[in-house]
């Protein structure tokens, strides 16, 4: 780089914590400048938590939370039903823009349709990590009974 010019960089921290960033100029004869103040840096990461599964009449529904402290963004989430004879609704998957930090979204399935006993799984995937929930269920035409707890 020449003298004076502008120059950026960029790291990525692995882990949640509190940091320091330091800096210094080299010249091209391999001379080396002092080291910079150090500027405090904070990282943050978002953590996704899916709620208690709710059913009903023609869907099923859950709440991703994000519990972690920084904004959750491009949130991928699916429901799918395995088990049964699901005839309609088998898997919808959808995006959230964003949740912020302490925020919640609820997510609906599509139109649901068939008979018989179902385990529900709603994934919420984003780069940091993601957030699962598991519950049995009892498809009886349009009508979804989600068994409490894991079921």
């Amino acid at each position: 780089y020449n003298s004076g010019e502008s120059v950026t960089e960029s790291h990525a921290w692995p882990a949640v914590g509190d940091y320091e960033i330091k800096v210094r100029a080299k010249d091209i004869g391999g001379g080396a400048g002092y080291w910079s103040d150090p500027f405090p840096l904070h990282i943050d990461l978002p953590v996704l938590q899916v709620s208690i599964i709710k059913g009903g009449l023609t869907k099923v529904s859950a709440t991703i939370k994000n519990i972690g402290l920084a904004e959750a963004d491009e949130i991928n989430w699916k429901i799918t039903l395995d088990g049964g004879l699901i005839l309609l609704g088998k898997e919808t998957t959808g995006t959230i823009q964003t949740i912020p930090a302490g925020g919640e979204e609820e997510v609906r399935s599509g139109l649901i349709f068939g008979f018989g006993r179902t385990r529900i799984t709603i994934t919420a995937d984003i780069l940091e990590g993601s957030g699962i929930r598991n519950q049995g269920a009892f498809v009886l035409l349009f009508f979804i009974n989600v068994l409490p707890g894991g079921g």
